[in-house]
């Protein structure tokens, strides 16, 4: 453990104010503390309890909305009873204006309740086995697994006795409440399908084999922006609480408490290396473990739309929830579908409802709830996360479920697509709850300069996946105006429609496009096209059609090539079939195409043959097009 404490000495020179404050009360206390507000009211609650120790038992104080709060219930696994999924829907009801939340963590939030109504709403919740203890701050969150655990066809290992495991070590235990360095998430899949995100978490467990044994591989230290790493151990079922205690235990101990930015598992990992990490569980367990096997959980997650074959020999349906805009209305109409037909409601990591059991699947379908939510949604909202945004958290930039939803039904009405997968995840800021880097396209909102004043924009990002073996999202276009983003997007599903192969997931086709073309020129082309679009040419004429693009990846020659490409468009000639450069005869475009004369010298720029005097970034090009057009 040397190497432990030695990172963890050099960063104990100085403590977050947060440590001082956590010291400062028993959890039981804390409680007793909460409980007590409902007596003396929203008045008599200190700061210093609503930034911090409300939140360990799942109660956020909402700037937006004084005097009500948003209560974060724990849902294990996503996993609600008909029982359950009642109780939640009168909660909803009766305290918090009918209004639910689908988290990405599989849970529910309710919000609106004030702090009178707290304890009866919560004694409601507890009476069916929910709770809403560490749901925020510094603790063990919802535990994720497959929405559909113990019942798809391709599930190997049912997870759902694992997560019960491990969640009664914490849950509810003083020792474990509030007591982390910071926020810990976990994951588990016993499935050969990827669909609850699980290389996105601080401690995962995802399906493996090993000399012909079926267990998991452990990786550790996944958050936003970083996916976990392979901490090359092989994890039988009956180990994996014990393996917990032990990474739970060295975080506990030995995680940073100075800079709560750099407080996560990641951190600590990084100071010592995987390697002497790996060393610590064992020295912890008193045993050696096996070396990883092979991963078996790695393909796309989330293509599990309309009626789902189950094991038993019924079926799921799912309904697609864009941005998790839920209610309980919608919930109580849920749980009569599912107690016809003895049931179960499962949440997923994408905000959707999913519900099991289901054996006449014509009586499911009439309910109100697949009337609202289809069971065969449009593609654009079928994976639509987007978190909460400026309505509910103090820390968005953008509305964001709004402008999602907006997005998702722009491109279905410009460019419907059918029997395709997409994933379009949304976060209201950089904090990054939406899980934008791990979408096919993330958005995270921002403010930008538009016309001389800020207004609000995104940052674009491209080539996320869930899979461990590709990575996060990188930057595709920053600072773009929120209002215009839907038609950047348009263009580049424009080249999904017309050149996917099959039923090329968007995932696929843009590894695929990645190959051959930089992201600076993918999002050049978008630009572009939509730039030509605004400007009313004909269509095909100016803009770019990927597929007849070789692409080099050195961003010098991309331009040369799309600076041909439009030229050629319009004159029908290469601009170097003389030995002038762009000879005279050459540069007729002007007259050709005058929606083009304002941008005659950025073409002239792109063609020039000299790398020398030639563009040679793409922002610098981009840059000019914002000056020439207001529309950027």
């Amino acid at each position: 453990m040397t190497s432990l404490m030695q990172a963890n000495e050099a960063r104990s020179a100085k403590r977050h104010k947060i440590e001082t404050i956590k010291d400062s009360f028993s959890a039981s206390e804390a409680w007793d503390r909460l409980i007590g507000y409902s007596k003396t009211g929203y008045d008599s609650i200190t700061e210093e309890d609503k930034d911090f120790v409300l939140k360990s038992f799942g109660v956020f104080d909402r700037p937006a909305t004084p005097g009500r709060f948003m209560i974060r219930v724990r849902v294990p696994g996503g996993i609600l009873s008909v029982e359950q999924a009642r109780v939640l829907a009168d909660v909803a009801k009766r305290f918090g204006k009918d209004y639910i939340d689908i988290t990405t963590r599989m849970q529910i939030e309710l919000r609106y309740v004030t702090i009178e109504e707290l304890p009866e709403a919560l004694a409601l919740l507890e009476s069916v086995g929910l709770t809403s203890y560490q749901t925020g701050v510094d603790n063990f969150r919802n535990i994720i697994i497959d929405p559909l655990d113990g019942l798809a066809m391709d599930n190997i290992i049912p997870c759902v006795p694992i997560m019960n495991e491990i969640q009664a070590v914490f849950l509810k235990n003083e020792d474990w409440i509030t007591t982390m360095p910071r926020k810990f998430n976990i994951g588990l899949s016993g499935s050969l399908t990827n669909r609850c995100n699980i290389f996105g978490q601080d401690f995962a467990l995802a399906l493996a084999q090993k000399d012909g044994v079926y267990g998991f591989n452990l990786f550790l230290g996944g958050r936003v922006g970083f996916l976990a790493q392979d901490a090359n151990m092989f994890v039988t079922p009956s180990q994996a609480k014990d393996v917990f205690v032990a990474v739970a235990s060295l975080f506990k101990t030995y995680g940073f408490r100075d800079n709560r930015n750099k407080n996560r598992l990641k951190f600590l990992i990084d100071a010592v290396g995987m390697d002497e990490f790996r060393d610590a569980i064992e020295k912890q367990l008193g045993f050696a473990m096996h070396s990883s096997g092979e991963t078996l959980c790695a393909a796309e997650g989330g293509d599990y739309y309309g009626k789902i074959a189950l094991k038993d020999g019924s079926f799921a349906l799912y309904a697609a929830v864009p941005s998790g805009v839920f209610s309980g209305s919608d919930l109580a109409d849920a749980a009569e579908v599912a107690a016809a037909q003895d049931g179960a409601l499962r949440f997923t990591i994408e905000q959707n409802l999913i519900i099991t059991g289901i054996r006449d699947e014509s009586a499911a379908l009439e309910s109100p709830l697949f009337v609202k939510y289809p069971n065969r949604p449009s593609p654009y909202m079928a994976n639509l996360i987007a978190c909460a945004g400026t309505e509910h958290c103090p820390f968005g930039v953008i509305p964001n479920k709004p402008d999602a939803i907006e997005m998702g039904e722009y491109l279905a009405r410009e460019v419907p697509i059918t029997d395709a997968k997409m994933r379009l995840y949304w976060s209201a800021c950089i904090k990054g709850c939406g899980i934008h880097g791990a979408g096919d396209l993330g958005f995270v909102g921002c403010k930008t300069p538009h016309n001389g004043v800020t207004v609000l924009g995104v940052d674009i990002f491209i080539g996320g996946t869930l899979s461990g073996e590709g990575g996060e999202g990188h930057l595709l276009l920053k600072g773009i105006v929120l209002e215009h983003a839907r038609e950047y997007v348009a263009e580049l599903m424009r080249q999904y429609r017309d050149q996917r192969i099959g039923k090329e997931s968007l995932e696929k086709f843009i590894a695929r496009l990645q190959v051959r073309y930089s992201n600076h020129a993918i999002g050049f082309l978008m630009r572009w096209n939509r730039l030509m679009r605004l400007q009313n040419t004909p269509d095909g004429m100016f803009s770019f059609n990927l597929k007849k693009h070789g692409g080099s990846h050195r961003e010098i020659d991309e331009i040369f090539e799309f600076g041909t490409k439009i030229i050629h468009g319009i004159t029908g000639t290469n601009p170097y079939d003389t030995d002038e450069p762009l000879a005279e005869e050459k540069k007729s475009y002007r007259h050709k195409a005058p929606e083009l004369s304002e941008y005659a010298h950025i073409l002239e720029k792109m063609v020039e043959p000299s790398p020398l005097k030639r563009s040679e970034v793409f922002t610098q090009i981009v840059v000019e097009l914002k000056n020439l057009s207001s529309d950027q």
